[in-house]
Formats: structure tokens, sequence, C-alpha cells
């Protein structure tokens, strides 16, 4: 079901009412919203469901079989395996069932690239794999939450509802946030009392959530998707600004959905940690990767990075455990070698960053410059046209045309074919997106300065924005409203 949707504001409207009916009954809420997030889950395909279900029992049963060693009041019967092969059990199952849907088609493409058969009769062919909705988010929360009992982090839940709801709790299900087990089950297990504040609170979000996703992302959209269906049409500062402004679409639609789950999730008295804290507004990739879908980046830091050897090892071993995470993270995104390049990319600015920070070079640009206010405006500037390389290669149907399209950002044909000039430059379009960009990135100056807080501070403010909020939804949504752009993932 899509936020977006009208059958969602009905659905919505439903579970509130008839959930806070039923807040002074915990067991009875908790297999109400159970209920609710399967139907919301299975209005995409009702055989979504039978994985999802898989996912949970899966992990459910592994969680109790690590902790019997552990509790003697857990059947006996699942002391037959180790703790260590429960875990092992787990994670294979989960990854080898995410592994189907998502890899097995890239595989027999690489496959069929490695042996020479592409292109002939004796080639693999795909098989006819349809991905569901939000297998990577649903997957990963499910599967940390079996590696935090086998940590001894938290205690397995014997209550089988209990942890169905974590893993399938409709607000984060399809894009998350992911959400770690220990944050909700404490939040599950002490409801707190909805006030008006949580109200407020939570419509704000939603509403925030609503403006960034229908009036900005979706709005930016038209000139994205026009350019990036035909850059070879298309003059090279077309294609910065149709670059441009697909980060911060991405940005727009991903932060716009948190936003709404988040502000979904408060009405229901669950607060969701933040995803997005500003990310454009970061001076450097290592600041923004700490701002941008935070949730992913402190999953793949506690159950990789770390585990791997993190930076308590040496600076080959170091560089090599962050490629890891950073070729896994452009793999998780999507089957296709242009997410891989992506990855990579992250990589490399994050490697140069690490080097040049508290490098001499650093040094001699501060001791000259750092009393200049231009010094931190560069560094952002720097940043953002260096992470649009990036969104280039996610964006691109292939690695090919992404490809093309860097090429053609500095007037050449394709970086890796030709250097030969454009020597037909058609009229700039969509340069008024250009000012709409840069209003976005003031925008986001601000947010970071002040954040929410500017706005609660004050009651007028918050009606204010809320107000301007609500009328340009109404005005300036995009007729044209596609999914989010995460429910691929």
């Amino acid at each position: 079901m899509n936020f977006t949707s009208f059958h969602f504001l009905v659905f919505f409207l439903i579970t509130l009412i008839v959930g806070h009916l039923l807040k002074d009954q915990p067991r009875g809420v908790r297999l109400f919203l159970l209920v609710s997030s399967y139907y919301f889950y299975g209005v995409f395909k009702p055989e979504y469901l039978f994985l999802i279900f898989i996912s949970t029992f899966i992990d459910y049963l592994a969680a109790l079989g690590i902790e019997s060693s552990r509790d003697e009041s857990i059947p006996k019967e699942l002391r037959w395996i180790s703790p260590k092969a429960w875990l092992g059990i787990s994670i294979a199952l989960n990854l080898g069932i995410l592994g189907f849907f998502k890899y097995t088609n890239f595989g027999l493409d690489v496959l069929n690239e490695i042996l020479g058969l592409k292109n002939t009769h004796y080639a693999f062919s795909y098989l006819d794999i349809v991905l569901p909705v939000g297998i990577s988010f649903y997957t990963f929360q499910s599967m940390s939450y079996t590696i935090d009992v086998y940590r001894g982090i938290i205690k397995p839940r014997k209550n089988f509802v209990d942890f169905a709801l974590y893993v399938s709790f409709f607000p984060q299900l399809v894009a998350g946030p992911i959400v770690r087990a220990k944050n909700f089950f404490q939040q599950m297990d002490n409801p707190k009392e909805i006030t008006f504040e949580d109200y407020k609170i939570g419509f704000s979000r939603i509403l925030m959530g609503y403006f960034k996703k229908l009036v900005l992302a979706d709005n930016l959209a038209k000139a994205v998707n026009t350019v990036f269906a035909n850059p070879s049409a298309y003059h090279p500062v077309d294609i910065w600004i149709a670059s441009l402004g697909f980060g911060w679409q991405i940005y727009l639609d991903f932060s716009g959905y948190t936003d709404i789950a988040r502000g979904v999730a408060r009405f229901f008295g669950y607060e969701f940690e933040i995803n997005f804290q500003y990310p454009m507004a970061a001076q450097n990739i290592t600041e923004h990767w700490k701002r941008w879908h935070i949730s992913l980046t402190s999953w793949l830091r506690d159950y990789l990075y770390i585990p791997l050897g993190g930076s308590r090892v040496g600076p080959f071993r170091m560089y090599f455990n962050i490629l890891v995470v950073w070729f896994v993270t452009g793999l998780w995104h999507g089957a296709d070698y242009h997410f891989i390049a992506w990855g990579l990319w992250q990589y490399v600015m994050i490697v140069v960053h690490r080097l040049y920070d508290g490098s001499k070079i650093q040094f001699w640009i501060y001791r000259q410059f750092g009393n200049f206010f231009i010094l931190p405006i560069l560094s952002r500037v720097i940043l953002f046209f260096s992470l649009n390389f990036g969104f280039i290669w996610f964006r691109a149907e292939t690695l090919e045309k992404g490809n093309f399209m860097i090429g053609r950002l500095f007037g050449f044909e394709n970086i890796t074919e030709s250097l030969k000039f454009l020597e037909v430059f058609p009229p700039i379009q969509f340069l008024d997106y250009g000012f709409f960009l840069a209003l976005l990135w003031g925008f986001e100056f601000f947010m970071n300065k002040y954040d929410w807080e500017f706005f609660l501070a004050k009651p007028k403010r918050l009606i204010f924005l809320n107000s301007f909020l609500l009328l340009a939804i109404v005005i300036f949504s995009s007729t044209d409203t596609p999914n989010f752009l995460y429910f691929q993932f």
C-alpha cells in the first residue's frame, strides 16, 4: 500500500481509531496491528506475505534456539542445535531468500559475461522473478534480531505476535527506517500515554513528508526522468541540472517516506530514530554518510564493518573493510553493475577524505584560509558535485548509460569510449530547476541550523509551517505520483 494513495488514508484512520479503542488491551492491540500490517503489505501482492512470514518464523525459532542454552524454560528440543548453528541457519536462510529474489538474474548475467556466453544460444536464461517490495529492509531488520540475541544484547520474544509485529509494523515495513529490536521492544513493553504533543509532532512530520514527496520530489522527477530517459538528446547543462536534481529527488523522496513513517508511528506511541539529518548540509563525505540513511549505515557498521575488524586493524585491512562495506551497500541497493559503481565511488570519496583529513595539505589550507567564510561553503560545493557522479550511476538504467552521462557532463561523448567534444549544443532546458535546486539547498542549511525545535518552540510558527505545507500539497502536488523510489530496494 502506498502512503500517497487514498486507500492508505482510509486504512490509517481505521487502524488509528480501532488501535486506540484497544489501547487498554496490550495483546489485543498488538494482534490488531499485526493483522493490519499484513493487510498493508498484502495489498502490493498477497503472495509476498508468505515470504515475510517465512523470514519471521525462521528468526523467531532461531532466536529461541540460540537462547535455549541459557534459558531452561525454552523447549529442550531446540538445544539439539548449537547457538552458533542456529545463527548460521538464520543468516543463511535470510540471505538465501534475499539472494534468490534479488540477485539470481544478476548472477546469471555475470556468469554469462565470465564464460563468454552472452548473446549466444548457450547463455543461461533469466528467470521470471518479481522482486518483493521492501525485502531488503525487513530481511536486515529481522536478521539483526537473531544476531543481537546471539550477542546477548536482547532476550528473544517468546510471544510470536510480538516479534512478528516488530518485523512487519506497517509504517516502516516497506522502505524503513531499519528499526532495532531493542528500541522497538522497549517501547512495546512500556507503552507511553499518547498526548496532544505526540499528535502535533506526528501530524507535522506526516505533512512534511507529503510535502517533500508530492510537491518537491515528484515535480523534480519530471525533469530528471526526461533527461535520464534519453541523455544523448540533451546539452551538458541539462544533464548537470537533471543529475543534480536527482540527488535532491531521491533525498526528498526517501526522507519524505521516513518522515511519514515516523509521524504515523508516533500516533501509535512509537518513536523511530531519525534516518536523515540534513545530509546535504554536510561539509565532507564522512559527515554526509553520518546523516544519510542512518539506519542502514549504522546497521552495516554494527553487523558488517565491526565484525570484520573495523578500524582496530592495520591501515590496509581497515581500507579493505571499508571497501567490503561499500561494495555490499551498492549491491544491497540493486543487482546491477551501476549500483556497484555507485558504492565504489562512495568508497573512493571516503578514502580520499580520510587521507586528506589530518594531512599536511589540510593543515596548510586551514592555516591559510581557515578564517575565510568561503572555505566551508567551498567544501560543501565540492562534496555535492562529487556526490553527483554517484547519483548518475545510481539513477542510470545501466552502467554504460551512466558512463555516457558522466562523460557528457564535461562535454565528452563517453568517459569509457572517446574524448570527442560535442559539436552541437542544443538550447538549455530546465534552467528554472537550477534556481529551484538553489532554494532547496538554502532550506536545507536553515533546517540544519534550527531543526524542528525552531517551529515547535512557538505554536504560531508551527501553525504557519503546517498551513504552508498543506496549501502547497493541495496546489502544487504533481499529477503524476509514482511509488516511493526505495520501494524497489
